[in-house]
């Protein structure tokens, strides 16, 4: 799913072109540094957001204010103590939102040689002692890990849960392909060491749906299902994003992206409820859909334009952003870290200077307004370990069980209709409490700490 995170971008700025404010012609390109980048987040949210900590950019984390994941929140619960998993593609080794939290002892590269889309540098096979291997040269994985747990120390943002431990456990390569067999090794270590949850801001590729009857698929299903198994029997809980496709995943019925490798390879294909989605769909994973900044004055809609939906399959809605969405600006996306040693997003989306704050740097270090349910899941997961730190003996069905229990019920969007062509969201269903399109609602981490 990171490549697909990136892309919506993409389609929203080079496709839609749409502009932003009047500032946008002030800047040289979109890079502010972080008291411009805060000016302008004020001038955007302050109406309606209030400031959720005191970091320099955290008038631009209208995600964590919409949650409450705030200063009152962690004068309860930080997350200290409780060890989180990021599945993604490592983390930027160096990144002072990151790095000070980060248990570089126990990360690991599962990225094998025999994968076609790796760089030589990300292939560990497994060896944990190779620790370069974890460095992310995509940008995704700092960006999650950051919006779990960057911690509150003057530079950047600060995550849900700024004193939790990251564990980085790479299954994904530069260019975002993670594939099944190293999803299904890095949940396996994750049961190793007992994490309390992971995250995986991905689906496991080259298949977005594994269908039941064909052979090879159903082999390399059971094969993750065994692994996310084996974790939560060792008491990880698996919080996962529901995906960008606008889709509704209770009702599928086209499937035109797979398999994604090799180059070329996808067909479009009938998928029925025997086809599901991993780890999205695996018996026990919490599965978030996404939302962009309610609250906004006139933005209603409240589920991303891209997230995927579905009955019995959401769990809970989280900030996910969604360009443009509410206030016409880059700034509707999830603003955290990103990577030094990229593919060049960042270096490319300087490039775009009538979006100003499109990229921002604070103390040397990068960061990026990008959305996607990748965005969406690691905000759930920082609650997690909210509700973990303060409950240590819960196992993972319960701290599920409150996650969802504390989220404030969203209700349909009124005389919801299919977006554009491909919206195979064709209605919003359920009520009193529990929908198709944000399951039990959004997710509440100030609820969540009671």
């Amino acid at each position: 799913m990171p490549r697909r995170s990136l892309a919506l971008l993409a389609t929203a700025i080079l496709l839609l072109g749409l502009t932003a404010p009047a500032v946008q012609a002030k800047a040289a390109d979109s890079t502010l540094d972080a008291t411009a980048a805060s000016a302008l987040c004020d001038t955007l949210f302050g109406d309606t957001f209030d400031i959720s900590s005191s970091e320099p950019l955290a008038a631009c984390q209208w995600d964590m204010s919409l949650i409450n994941a705030n200063d009152a929140t962690h004068a309860r619960a930080t997350g200290k103590g409780v060890r989180v998993g990021d599945i993604d593609s490592g983390v930027d080794l160096t990144h002072p939102d990151v790095a000070p939290n980060l248990d570089l002892a126990h990360s690991c590269s599962f990225i094998f040689d025999h994968d076609p889309t790796a760089l030589p540098v990300e292939m560990a096979n497994g060896d944990c002692s190779n620790k370069a291997a974890v460095q992310d040269y995509s940008g995704h994985g700092t960006h999650t890990a950051s919006t779990i747990a960057a911690p509150i120390n003057g530079i950047g943002i600060a995550g849900v849960a700024p004193e939790a431990t990251i564990v980085a456990i790479k299954a994904c390569t530069h260019v975002g392909y993670c594939f099944a067999d190293s999803v299904a090794a890095a949940l396996r270590y994750a049961g190793d060491l007992r994490l309390d949850v992971v995250n995986l801001s991905l689906f496991a590729d080259p298949y977005l749906y594994y269908c039941g009857n064909d052979a090879q698929q159903r082999a390399i299903y059971q094969s993750l299902q065994s692994a996310a198994r084996y974790a939560q029997q060792r008491g990880v809980l698996i919080i996962a994003a529901a995906g960008n496709q606008a889709d509704d995943m209770a009702h599928p019925t086209t499937d035109v992206i797979s398999p994604d490798w090799p180059p070329d390879a996808a067909v479009e294909r009938v998928v029925h409820n025997n086809c599901k989605r991993a780890p999205t769909e695996l018996p026990g994973v919490l599965a978030v859909s996404a939302t962009g900044p309610i609250g906004i004055p006139g933005y209603t809609m409240n589920i991303a334009s891209y997230s995927d939906i579905g009955m019995g399959v959401v769990g809970v809605a989280a900030p996910g952003g969604d360009y443009f969405s509410a206030t016409g600006t880059v700034q509707d996306a999830v603003l955290a870290a990103w990577s030094s040693t990229d593919d060049g997003t960042f270096d490319f989306y300087t490039t775009l200077s009538q979006f100003p704050g499109l990229t921002v740097i604070d103390h040397g270090a990068r960061y990026i307004e990008i959305n996607g349910t990748s965005m969406a899941a690691p905000h759930a997961t920082g609650v997690a370990a909210l509700i973990k730190q303060l409950h240590p003996g819960w196992g993972p069905g319960a701290v599920s069980a409150a996650l969802q229990r504390t989220a404030s019920p969203l209700a349909c969007p009124a005389g919801w209709q299919p977006l554009f062509d491909g919206d195979l969201r064709l209605r919003c269903q359920g009520g009193g409490g529990k929908t198709s399109f944000f399951g039990s609602g959004l997710i509440d981490a100030w609820a969540a700490s009671h």
